[in-house]
């Protein structure tokens, strides 16, 4: 396996990171539909500290220029993401590619190989025609044809 897949899975990871550092916009409670100083009741909130609005008021600023920093940064994370995609998708396309021209060059192959059995089998069939008309020569050589003893042996390739 290619380490380019995990690479752009880390980068897709890293850009979501801070995404989920971030706090739930309501404190991390859910929505219960109680008011605040009933959650507090029942235990469920804080103590609200005196002054929460200018301690908010106050630390908006560098807030704000976090959240922009953040923000930033997954911009910059998607485009290198999205770089890591098409080169992979890029990849692809050329693995598919080299894998066609594979099957390509082993039909031509295998076709090649076909036509050496096939020409092997023919000389196989032309030197046993050869000989069977070779062994007819010699038993006809044997019982007396002069002229079957006089002529030369066949030749294979006339039989091919």
């Amino acid at each position: 396996m290619s380490a380019k897949p995990l690479i752009g899975l880390l980068l897709a990871a890293s850009a979501l990171a801070p995404v989920f550092a971030q706090a739930q916009p309501n404190g991390g409670a859910e929505n219960t539909g109680r008011s605040p100083q009933e959650e507090y009741q029942r235990g469920y909130a804080a103590t609200p500290m005196p002054h929460q609005d200018a301690i908010n008021a106050a630390g908006a600023p560098g807030t704000a220029a976090i959240n922009n920093q953040v923000a930033s940064t997954t911009a910059a994370n998607n485009d290198a993401n999205a770089a890591v995609v098409a080169q992979y998708q890029e990849s692809q396309a050329q693995y598919a590619a080299d894998q066609q021209a594979f099957m390509d060059a082993l039909v031509r192959h295998d076709a090649a190989v076909n036509r050496a059995d096939a020409r092997y089998v023919r000389q196989q069939h032309a030197y046993a025609d050869a000989m069977r008309v070779w062994r007819a020569q010699v038993w006809a050589c044997n019982h007396g044809n002069h002229r079957a003893c006089n002529a030369p042996p066949p030749n294979p390739a006339s039989f091919y």
